[in-house]
């Protein structure tokens, strides 16, 4: 895919440089109509997240967009529209193995959707978590994510990158 523009860097400064960095790359889907974005809500915390997740060793980018996509929303992406729209960075101790840099890279994509959508294929977390798919209204979500963003940024800041990108989002609608 294309070179993107860092759009963002969340670094927590929180660890050793000595440590050894784990790094992670991930896929996010941007689909819009109108004013209203394709995101996955968890209906026990609240929050909305862009679908995608980690790109898979050998996965393109474009392949790990449709299947997460599709996963999460149950949403077929149209591939011939996928454009590239910008790269996050969240930089901080890891909270799963002690003593490690923990570095991921979030790829944003605008995508159009088929029309017809398929059940959705949930992780047992995401189930856990009632992930569904909400056409839900940019600045709304974004106030939501960027009001319980305190519960969640001494672990992750994944809520302030959601509200971020849909704050961006918002100013070209």
């Amino acid at each position: 895919m294309a070179d993107m523009p860092l759009l963002a860097v969340y670094h927590d400064r929180n660890y050793d440089p000595t440590w050894p960095r784990h790094m992670r790359h991930a896929v996010r889907c941007i689909i819009r109509r109108g004013s209203k974005v394709a995101l996955v809500k968890s209906t026990v915390k609240g929050f909305y997240q862009f679908p995608g997740g980690g790109i898979d060793p050998g996965e393109s980018h474009e392949h790990a967009l449709i299947r997460e996509t599709l996963e999460e929303t149950g949403l077929d992406i149209i591939p011939d529209s996928i454009r590239p729209f910008g790269i996050t960075r969240e930089i901080r101790a890891s909270q799963i193995a002690a003593e490690t840099i923990f570095d991921h890279t979030s790829y944003f994509y605008f995508a159009d959707v088929a029309e017809e959508a398929h059940e959705q294929v949930l992780e047992d977390y995401e189930r856990d978590l009632g992930y569904t798919l909400e056409w839900a209204d940019i600045r709304q979500a974004a106030a939501v994510n960027r009001a319980l963003s305190p519960k969640y940024e001494h672990k992750t800041k994944f809520l302030l990158r959601e509200a971020d990108i849909l704050t961006l989002l918002a100013q070209h609608t």
